[in-house]
């Protein structure tokens, strides 16, 4: 049940982050051609594309985390040769990785706190939208994480 709640939810971020990355692909062209063209800048475009690109960034972030397209460093865990001790590597970064998420989504949500009743210069809006993609995506990165880790727990002797 749960998973696929899960699946359905990070099924709609992809589709939002497909949305979003349409809008600042249009958005810049529009910018471009109002800037460039007609003499006459849009004031609220780069704004909107930073934006929007920072909660690309974040909830892609997230997506990856679930379906493990993580990035990772491995050198260490390449060259020794007992797997135990690999999979002893892999839980304790895992575990860091644990931490730092679960500090930044509290962080981000203080900063967030903050900066909720400041207003952006063109837009408009509260600065915490903004800075939400943050702990927002911290928040789903362990969700991410965890939701990969359960879909893929038979695999997790032979990744060794």
């Amino acid at each position: 049940m749960a998973s696929k709640f899960f699946e359905g939810f990070f099924r709609a971020i992809d589709r939002l982050l497909s949305i979003a990355l349409y809008v600042i692909f249009f958005e810049v062209i529009a910018e471009a051609s109002a800037r460039y063209i007609f003499s006459v800048p849009i004031p609220w475009g780069a704004e909107l594309s930073q934006t929007l690109l920072v909660w690309i960034t974040f909830l892609g972030s997230a997506v990856a985390m679930r379906h493990g397209e993580h990035m990772a460093i491995r050198f260490v865990q390449d060259i020794i040769p007992w797997p135990f001790l690999k999979k002893g590597l892999e839980i304790l970064g895992n575990l860091f990785l644990t931490i730092f998420l679960i500090v930044g989504t509290w962080s981000g949500c203080l900063v967030v706190v903050r900066t909720w009743r400041l207003k952006t210069t063109a837009l408009q809006i509260p600065a915490g939208i903004l800075y939400l993609a943050f702990p927002v995506g911290c928040f789903l990165m362990i969700v991410g994480m965890y939701q990969f880790f359960v879909a893929n727990r038979h695999n997790v002797n032979e990744r060794v």
